[in-house]
């Protein structure tokens, strides 16, 4: 048996593909530009005022539905004030979370942060805000229950519209992290809709508001990250 002779070119290196002329790069970027304007987009102070002003609407709906419904003055300023003072904290957390920036804000643990400790403050605000409580056996029958439960889906309905503005506002920015930013934009929809109807609902009963205040913050949170990455992403 002899041996074959090896390829004397199989050991010589692939050569550089050859760059288009200049005159070929100027015909294809010409093609692929053509009839494209300049256009700048909002920017992220004006994206801000947008969200901000939509939950702002929201609130002072659910205020008009507490005061149709002769809900009493001092439940009606209490859920004013918690909707101004978390409505700063929605705004910083839309500031520092959405708003491109360098250094440590602008890391991603940073946000991590934020979306874990948000929905955890709300929650225990709530838990200080519950004026009573009643055995979960009591609570999840009758009258109770269907009233969470209509609470809930209008804390969903209002939630739903906070986070969507958040996310139409900021639709494809973010390459990176649109999952993240996604979770953030559910969590702050869902304490702008949980607000406005702290505004409106009468009862203080702590699983009421566990329930169908505060599981609204994390089932849009869960929501906005399904769909982050359809709409965040460029």
């Amino acid at each position: 048996m002899s041996m074959q002779n090896p390829d004397p070119l199989a050991d010589l290196p692939w050569p550089k593909p050859e760059a288009p002329g200049e005159a070929v790069s100027a015909k294809i970027c010409g093609h692929c530009t053509k009839n494209l304007c300049a256009k700048r987009g909002l920017s992220a102070l004006s994206r801000l005022a947008l969200c901000v002003g939509v939950s702002g609407l929201v609130a002072s709906y659910a205020y008009w539905f507490g005061v149709r419904h002769n809900r009493s003055e001092f439940g009606l300023r209490m859920g004013v004030y918690a909707a101004v003072v978390w409505g700063l904290v929605q705004a910083a957390v839309l500031y520092v979370c959405f708003a491109p920036r360098r250094g440590l804000l602008g890391s991603r643990s940073v946000r991590v942060a934020v979306a874990v400790l948000l929905p955890l403050s709300f929650l225990g605000y709530l838990s200080y805000a519950a004026w009573t409580y009643v055995p979960f056996e009591q609570f999840s029958h009758g009258p109770r229950a269907s009233h969470a439960f209509s609470c809930g889906l209008i804390a969903l309905l209002f939630g739903a519209i906070v986070g969507g503005s958040v996310l139409l506002a900021w639709r494809g920015t973010n390459p990176v992290t649109p999952r993240l930013s996604g979770t953030l934009a559910g969590l702050v929809g869902g304490v702008g809709g949980a607000l406005a109807v702290g505004i409106g609902c009468p009862s203080h009963e702590a699983w009421h508001l566990w329930t169908a205040h505060g599981l609204i913050v994390l089932a849009l949170g869960l929501l906005g990250f399904g769909v982050g990455r359809r709409l965040l992403s460029p």
